[in-house]
């Protein structure tokens, strides 16, 4: 393997993107990146329930953040199917972690406050191969 060295500082190998300014990258925009759980989804569960509506496609993946006190309560899963009439979500793997939702905010109860159970946006439109 060849090793490119730009101005003494930055060396690089054989794949590689050097930028040393400004990068952009555009692709489809999404509908949303974020969504919140309506109803609880439970540890060993292989489907959940988010709003409905959203452009979600089989093989997106997913975050699911904590509701408990574990910070490390993280799932990340890949969409299997997603129904934008009910807003259920089936996921090819189960959970690991129970997460907590209900169908309206807490807003109006906690200052504002949304406890529900957010539910990330990890998968990018633009793919980078090499």
């Amino acid at each position: 393997m060849e090793t490119i060295v730009y101005d003494n500082a930055i060396e690089a190998g054989n794949k590689l993107i050097a930028n040393v300014n400004i990068m952009r990258m555009y692709g489809k925009k999404r509908s949303w990146k974020m969504t919140r759980l309506v109803e609880p989804a439970s540890k060993g569960s292989n489907t959940f329930f988010v709003e409905p509506g959203l452009d979600m496609v089989s093989g997106d993946r997913l975050g699911l953040l904590p509701t408990s006190y574990g910070p490390q309560a993280i799932d990340d899963v890949f969409v299997k199917y997603y129904d934008a009439v009910t807003g259920k979500v089936e996921i090819t793997t189960n959970l690991n972690f129970y997460h907590w939702g209900q169908a309206t905010s807490t807003g109006p109860q906690y200052d504002g406050l949304d406890m529900r159970g957010e539910v990330i946006l990890l998968t990018r439109n633009i793919k980078i191969d090499a």
